[in-house]
């Protein structure tokens, strides 16, 4: 092999080992991609198999023995019911939480009823109820549940007996008819979402290493090559300066 056929061989070769290099970069990226998806996969699994919910105890008509629940919703807990307590709900600022004129009067009618309000309703309204969450959100359950947890709601719960009535400030934790568990209804579909897909991401990453190995294998072979061509220059190097000795 002549020097300059050598040359170009060897400006072929170089070119060859830059592409592999770059596509060997890409697939690692990729590879790098596929890990985050991976960890974005695991922590959606992990948060949907402790996902948690609350509930509320209620007795039906006439039943005083065994309770049955349901999901925590703001219309629940502030419906009358005589066996699980009476229920407010106010905001951080401490107004009450209402959804509309119909929640104002009823919460206006028990405040009065306790002497803890003496305004007329329309004072009442102006100063102590916020509508700003509307129906829309307090129908939300899940809004509702994690306003509670996140200290944005809270309860107010009727107190004492007879004259000495009184709505006060408590934690839904310690209200003995609201119950913290963890929520199952979703662990099957959320197992099912999460081996399917990392059953997917898995065989990408296999390829992915199936690529990335037979892109090094090139590059080994190119890079023998390389060396030989190398050599093949210098040796008719070393014989031009020999000649001109």
């Amino acid at each position: 092999m002549g020097l300059a056929s050598s040359q170009a061989r060897m400006l072929l070769l170089t070119a060859q080992k830059s592409d592999l290099e770059y596509r060997a970069q890409m697939i690692n990226q990729r590879k790098l991609n596929l890990g985050l998806r991976t960890q974005e996969l695991a922590q959606k699994y992990s948060k949907a198999m402790s996902n948690r919910k609350l509930e509320f105890a209620y007795y039906t008509s006439g039943n005083t023995a065994t309770a049955l629940r349901q999901s925590l919703s703001y219309a629940a807990l502030t419906t009358e019911n005589g066996l699980a307590g009476n229920f407010l709900v106010t905001d951080s600022s401490g107004k009450y939480v209402v959804r509309n004129d119909a929640d104002a009067k009823n919460f206006y009618s028990r405040l009065t009823e306790t002497g803890q309000v003496d305004c007329d309703y329309n004072s009442f309204k102006e100063k102590y109820c916020n509508y700003n969450y509307g129906e829309s959100l307090l129908s939300n359950d899940s809004f509702f549940q994690d306003s509670l947890r996140n200290g944005v709601l809270f309860i107010q719960q009727l107190m004492g007996s007879d004259a000495a009535n009184q709505y006060k400030d408590i934690s839904y934790a310690s209200v003995a008819t609201i119950y913290d568990s963890l929520d199952t209804s979703d662990d099957d579909e959320a197992q099912a979402e999460y081996e399917a897909q990392a059953m997917i991401l898995s065989n990408q990453d296999k390829q992915l290493d199936l690529e990335l190995q037979q892109i090094q294998t090139k590059h080994k072979a190119i890079e023998t090559e390389y060396d030989s061509v190398k050599k093949v220059i210098d040796k008719n190097i070393d014989k031009s300066f020999k000649i001109f000795s």
